[in-house]
This record gives structure tokens, sequence and C-alpha cells, in this order.
């Protein structure tokens, strides 16, 4: 009976969470509940940093989000500006891909959900949430963090920043997400979202997954 929950559940998980990725070109001028006024915050702030403005996009899901994707030639790196439209948090992810599919995203302003960390985490996606932090704050740590995950891992940066890379990277997390909810145990996940909401704020805000275990093995 335990199985048979397990994989029932697990089926209407996976059915809720599709499998290709589709992003749309937008204006997000042209739609309704946009908080236009901080996404021109973040673009002039951005531009400011380097980035180059790639595109507008929109991603339908359950619920629609927006994105305005940028990414930087020296850094070789992407910035995100995202908001789901009637909702009021706007917020900045600035991400990385490297080597054997490593991936750092930092982002400022972001909710730390428990679902998401019980049962779609991955094991060499490092997510770090900074709070509040300015978006030059957030380049700099990201920048920091990354040299130093590369040079503990013995990583490369990988250096494609076209939008054609952006979209292989987020549907290669996406398959990697749904393949990891499938091989999750139910009882598992739901005892790790009851626990999530004993961590610390310094806890919920970062996932490092195995990068501090094979650090201190290759230290």
């Amino acid at each position: 009976m335990i199985l048979f929950f397990e994989v029932i559940v697990k089926i209407l998980f996976i059915s809720n969470i599709s499998s290709k990725l589709k992003f749309v070109p937008t204006q997000l001028e042209a739609l309704s509940q946009i908080d236009t006024k901080t996404f021109n915050y973040y673009t002039n702030v951005l531009e400011s940093l380097g980035f180059t403005r790639i595109s507008d996009l929109e991603l339908s899901e359950s619920s629609l989000s927006v994105v305005r994707l940028f990414c930087h030639p020296k850094h070789l790196c992407f910035a995100e500006v995202m908001q789901t439209p009637g909702r009021s948090l706007v917020f900045c992810a600035i991400g990385s891909a490297l080597e054997q599919e490593w991936s750092v995203s930092f982002r400022d302003n972001s909710f730390s959900h428990a679902i998401v960390y019980a049962f779609l985490r991955r094991p060499k996606g490092i997510i770090v949430i900074k709070q509040g932090v300015t978006p030059e704050e957030l380049l700099r740590s990201h920048l920091k963090f990354r040299q130093k995950i590369m040079r503990d891992l013995n990583l490369q940066l990988l250096p494609d920043i076209s939008i054609e890379a952006y979209f292989d990277k987020s549907q290669k997390i996406r398959t990697d997400q749904r393949k990891a909810l499938w091989r999750k145990s139910l009882i598992i996940g739901l005892i790790e979202t009851w626990l999530f909401n004993f961590k610390s704020e310094a806890q919920k805000s970062q996932w490092l997954g195995d990068y501090t275990r094979l650090a201190a093995r290759k230290g």
C-alpha cells in the first residue's frame, strides 16, 4: 500500500511539472499587473554593471511568470529579473553554468519553499538567497563564490551565454527536477518538508548540494 501510494502521488506531482519548458518572447510593458518601475530599476543597474539585455520572456505553466534576461560578456553569466504578474515580488537572479552540470544561482529576494527544497532540489544546483542586497553586491558575491567552487572542485566555467544556452540549461534543470522527484521517497520528502519549518533563516537561504562534501574530500 505504501508503494502504491508513493507511485500514485508521484505521478500526480510529475503531471503538474511540464517536461518541456516553453519560453515565449513578449513585451513586459504590454502586460498587466507588471511592476515596470522595479523592472526598469533592475534594468538600469544591471546595464550599468556591464550586463546586456537579451529579451523579455513569458513562461506559462501553472501560473504565468515573466523574466527579463541579461548576459554579461565579461563575466560570462546570466541575470534574470522575474515576476509572477499580480504578485508584488520581483527579484533578480544571477547565474552561471559550470562543467559537469554544476550551476550557481544567487538571488536577492526569493522565497524559500519547503516543497521545492524537499522534492526538487538538485545535488549540483547551488542556490543562495541574499535578501535585499543591491545588484552590485549580488554580482560581487556570485563571482566570489563561483571562483571558490571552481577552485575547490576543479571546474571550468561554461562560456556560452547565448539565449539558446539559457534555454538548454533551463530545460536540463527541469529534466533533472523531474528525475529527482521520481527517485525521491515521498515519505522522506514529506518529513523534510516538515523539518524545513524548523531551519534557521540562514539555513533556508542557501542550498549547497554536494559541494561541501566534495570540497572537503578534495581538500
